[in-house]
């Protein structure tokens, strides 16, 4: 199979996971149409679980560059358990880094680049018009709420 280069740039979403071994942040990028690129960096920078992290994203990667379907690796990496799972919220559960990386692939890996551009809108919205009246009242109330605790304490 014809390996594709890299563009200079790619367009991606960074989807933040909860795993055993801390947050992990799973980094997709698109490029023709497809998925192109896997990266996943962990909260806690270093140690075994961030060189396995970056060793399997690049393994992915390059399947990926070589047309090695995204549902594959969501098949193969889902369920992988580890000694340290986040069980919580349960609907949530993560079973090891591997299982967040192939959940994350089932969930956002099969989108085109125009399904990516809508939910970046979506996330990228404002979720609500406040005025700027509304803003400074609100602020004027935190302000005298700070003014009685002074008072109480007496400051």
């Amino acid at each position: 199979m014809e390996r594709l280069v890299r563009p200079k740039v790619v367009g991606s979403i960074n989807v933040k996971t909860v795993t055993g071994c801390g947050n992990m942040y799973i980094q997709m990028g698109w490029w023709e149409g497809s998925l192109h690129e896997v990266f996943a960096t962990l909260g806690r920078g270093g140690g075994c679980a961030m060189g396995y992290s970056e060793a399997l994203t690049r393994s992915i990667t390059a399947g990926l560059r070589r047309g090695v379907p995204v549902s594959e690796y969501a098949k193969q990496l889902k369920g992988v358990r580890c000694p340290t799972p986040m069980m919580f919220p349960k609907e949530d559960a993560v079973w090891s880094c591997p299982d967040a990386i192939g959940k994350a692939l089932e969930q956002y890996g099969s989108l085109t680049v125009g399904d990516v551009i809508g939910l970046i809108k979506d996330l990228n919205a404002p979720s609500s018009e406040v005025s700027e009246e509304d803003e400074a009242e609100e602020a004027a109330k935190h302000i005298e709420e700070l003014r009685e605790e002074r008072e109480k304490l007496g400051l």
